[in-house]
This record gives C-alpha cells, sequence and structure tokens, in this order.
C-alpha cells in the first residue's frame, strides 16, 4: 500500500543517516541536523501573507547526476569528464526552492520508489525544512538525470524515469481535500501514465479557486493532445520560450487564451521575452503585450533558470503583484540560479 510521508519523512532510513545526507549532495545549507522540521511547516507560508497550504508543485523528484566536460563530442566520437557532482533535482523541486527562498514554503507532489535515492530526497527534504507531506512511496526505483555540463553553461539531459510521476488515487484524494491558493505544473509530470488523473485532479482544483500556472517543458509535444488541451485551458498563466508556444499554438492563440482574462509569458532566455495579458475594456478585452529584460548575471549553469523563473512567477501570483513587476522579479531569481552551479540554490528575498 502507499504511503504518504508524515512531516518527520518517516523513512527509518532518513532518520538513520542511509544513504548520502542531502547537505553533502548539495554542498550547501550544511550542518543542520536531520529531524529538523517543524510541525508548523507543513505547506506553510509566511502567516502574515496567505496561510497553510498556499501553493503546490505537480512534478517529480529526482536525482541530477552532474558531469562537467570539455565540449559535447560528436556522435560516435570521445569526450572528457573534468567533474561530477551529485544533487536533488527535477524542475518541481527547483520551483519549491525559489518560492522558499522568497518565503513561501511550497508543497512538492511526486512519487518515491524504495531506495536510495528516495532517501536522499527525503533527507534533503528534511535539511532544508521543505515539506514532504505530498511524497508518497510507490516502491520500485526513483528516477535520475545525466546532466552533462559545457564550460559556457549549456547542459544536455539524458532521464531515466522513475516512481516519480506514479499518482495513486489516495495522493489524487489528499490533494482535493487541501485544495491550495495556487499551484505550479510542468510538462514533464503530463507524459506518464497516470497523466490522466493527473489532468483530473488539476482541473478540480482549478475549478474551486486555485491559480495555476503551467511550464510546459521541451518535451511538451509529447505530452497527449487531448491532455494538452485541457491543461491549457486549466491554466491561468503559462510559460513556454518560443519553440514551446508553436506547439501551445495549435490549441489557442495568444488572443484566445489572453482575451479571457489569463497571462502568457513567452522566454527567450538570456534576451528576456514578452508577456502577453488582457485589459478589460467597457465592452471588451484589449490584448497587450511588452518585453521584458533578461537580468544581468555571470552564467556559471543555465539549469533550473526556467524553474526559478516560475517559481518566482507563482510567487506573485500568491501576492498578488502585478505582471510588470512580476517578470523583474522573476528574472532576478532565474539570473540567481544562473550564476551558480546545479539547478537551484538557497538564498533569501533581500538577494
Amino acid at each position: 500500500m502507499e504511503k504518504l510521508y508524515d512531516i518527520e519523512g518517516s523513512r527509518e532510513a532518513v532518520n538513520s543517516g542511509s544513504g548520502m545526507c542531502a547537505s553533502d549532495i548539495n554542498g550547501i545549507r550544511r550542518g543542520k541536523k536531520s529531524g529538523g522540521l517543524k510541525k508548523s511547516g507543513i505547506c506553510r507560508i509566511m502567516p502574515e501573507k496567505l496561510g497553510d497550504g498556499s501553493c503546490y508543485i505537480f512534478g517529480g523528484m529526482i536525482v541530477d547526476y552532474y558531469y562537467k566536460i570539455t565540449e559535447w563530442p560528436h556522435r560516435g566520437q570521445d569526450g572528457f569528464i573534468t567533474g561530477e557532482n551529485e544533487i536533488v533535482g527535477g524542475c518541481a523541486v527547483n520551483m519549491a526552492v525559489t518560492l522558499k527562498n522568497l518565503g513561501v514554503d511550497a508543497c512538492v507532489i511526486s512519487g518515491l520508489g524504495n531506495d536510495n535515492t528516495a532517501d536522499r530526497i527525503l533527507e534533503y527534504m528534511n535539511i532544508n525544512e521543505m515539506s514532504a507531506e505530498f511524497l508518497i512511496s510507490i516502491g520500485g526505483n526513483t528516477g535520475k538525470c545525466l546532466v552533462f555540463l559545457e564550460p559556457d553553461g549549456e547542459r544536455t539531459f539524458l532521464t531515466e524515469k522513475g516512481a516519480e510521476g506514479v499518482f495513486p488515487e489516495e495522493l489524487d484524494r489528499k490533494i482535493r481535500a487541501k485544495a491550495p491558493a495556487a499551484a505550479g505544473v510542468t510538462g514533464y509530470y503530463l507524459l506518464d501514465n497516470d497523466a490522466e488523473r493527473i489532468m483530473d485532479c488539476i482541473e478540480y482544483i482549478h475549478g474551486k479557486g486555485t491559480m495555476i500556472l503551467f511550464d510546459p517543458s521541451p518535451l511538451v509535444d509529447s505530452i497527449d493532445k487531448k491532455l494538452l488541451a485541457r491543461m491549457i485551458a486549466a491554466s491561468d498563466i503559462i510559460t513556454p520560450n518560443k519553440s514551446e508556444l508553436e506547439i501551445i499554438q495549435r490549441f489557442t492563440t495568444i488572443e484566445e487564451y489572453c482575451g479571457s482574462g489569463r497571462t502568457a509569458v513567452v522566454k527567450s532566455g538570456g534576451d528576456g521575452g514578452t508577456v502577453y495579458f488582457g485589459r478589460k475594456q467597457e465592452e471588451s478585452v484589449q490584448i497587450e503585450n511588452f518585453v521584458y529584460k533578461a537580468a544581468e548575471c555571470n552564467v556559471v549553469d543555465t539549469t533550473g533558470a526556467g524553474d526559478s523563473f516560475a517559481g518566482a512567477l507563482l510567487y506573485a501570483m500568491l501576492n498578488k503583484i502585478p505582471i510588470t513587476e512580476s517578470v523583474k522579479l522573476a528574472s532576478r531569481c532565474a539570473a540567481k540560479t544562473v550564476e551558480i552551479e546545479g539547478p537551484h540554490g538557497f538564498w533569501s528575498l533581500e538577494d
């Protein structure tokens, strides 16, 4: 039977120290003891803001295995690895860490295997005081991703999928019982066998008033077409890059999407991007747009920049920050992520 982890992350291996400690995986936030999560910390957000259970992130948790390389070799050729590292990753936790840095404790929704990788993930969540309320033990293996990082910050991914995409009825019921103020959805989470049930759950909480941000991901074209159409319809803000927007526009246009009061943030990487939104007139909705600039930074590793951007937009949604200011904050958060090795890091709103 599946098990929802409690606040102590109660697989015995977490507190017994089996597997690699999360502080060793990340090389950051060292020195905290296991068992450090406070009971008030489940899904909490700063009390003066929106109250408990404010934000969920639909997306799998995995471990990223980083390999620094001199360059990506041509097919059939050789190359060199100059360094390696392991870090808890996945789009969902990257978004959740950015939210935590800004003062919001989001709940990541993910299946976990029954292996050392799951132990590492739970240890990481415990040490960094992040909620494990919606992490569920499925059995089998947890997924992993091999990340090949080139000197200019560009990266190539190879992913082995595992338990992170499983979405059992028990988890579905628990989420429906506590619909949040906002939720982020990564496109990767709609690629697994339980995508239909996931989509049903998203539509349910959206109908209850949850604001939904959809970050399509590079594999958006692999999502079942009917599910993708439903996901677009259930979202309040989408954050595609230009190539992902081409896929989205098979199902809706910018005018149609934004004409119903929603927002599209089209990212262009280091060039910034364009925001499209609808402004209500007396008897119609005028579609407007503006260009935003990317924040300046020293590029170290571009992994997780888009996730950090999306996490900051979720923070802005929760706090009703105008979209003009929201993308400025999101760009700065993405820049902070680009300046460090790995898909996320810990810093403060003041930073």
